[in-house]
């Protein structure tokens, strides 16, 4: 199981605010960099985009928590993951951090690794700039 986890992210606003953001699957096109993604499309409950120019992912919403947001990649995806994005608010701002755990064989692991990382601290960077 490889475990990914972006920079922590601190943005001067309620923890409310950010769970209510990240809650509306619509934000996370404003999250994903477009350098690096493209066809984004979601419903309520799911989001969708093609990454690297490549890859399809798909993830549907499993557990929306006061500082826990829980997104699951459906069957159709190339590999096994889950998406989280873990906050809590402390003086003043809310702070956490986005992390991935896939289940990947040892070859995909070498091939995504990095772009994967890269990703999650796009998208850390990103809502920071949304909720400043």
């Amino acid at each position: 199981m490889l475990t990914l986890k972006s920079q922590e992210f601190a943005i001067l606003t309620s923890s409310e605010r950010v769970l209510d953001f990240l809650s509306d699957t619509k934000n996370y096109g404003l999250l994903l960099p477009a350098n690096q993604t493209s066809d984004f499309q979601c419903t309520p409950t799911q989001f969708s985009f093609k990454a690297a120019g490549q890859v399809n992912l798909a993830l549907e919403k499993q557990t929306v928590e006061p500082q826990l947001l829980h997104f699951k990649g459906l069957q159709s995806n190339p590999f096994a993951f889950d998406l989280y994005v873990h906050f809590q608010h402390q003086e003043g701002q809310t702070t956490g951090h986005i992390e991935i755990k896939a289940d990947l064989n040892m070859m995909l692991k070498m091939l995504i690794e990095k772009p994967l990382q890269k990703l999650l601290t796009e998208m850390a960077a990103n809502l920071a700039v949304q909720l400043a």
